[in-house]
């Protein structure tokens, strides 16, 4: 997920256009620059999305604390088993 959490910040530019109708058209078309098209985007658009892709990434990571605390207990009720079996051989 480290990837994911860094993907696209290399190359971002915060433009601020004072003609509404530019922004939209921008938007809604991108423009090309050095032969490459050019995705814009919402700014607030953008947070949106990365603050849902930061909750996931909280979600991910709490789910991997509770299998990796489950697979504790799992390993110290074996060991406790195996103690008491060699305590108390048949």
């Amino acid at each position: 997920m480290s990837h994911a959490a860094v993907q696209g910040l290399d190359n971002r530019w915060l433009v601020k256009l004072s003609i509404a109708e530019a922004a939209a058209y921008l938007v809604r078309h991108g423009f090309r620059l050095y032969n490459r098209h050019i995705v814009i985007r919402h700014y607030d658009d953008v947070l949106s999305q990365e603050y849902k892709e930061f909750q996931e990434y909280v979600q991910h990571e709490k789910r991997l604390q509770l299998m990796r605390q489950g697979l504790e207990d799992v390993a110290l009720g074996i060991a406790d088993d195996l103690d008491e079996e060699l305590q108390n051989p048949m």
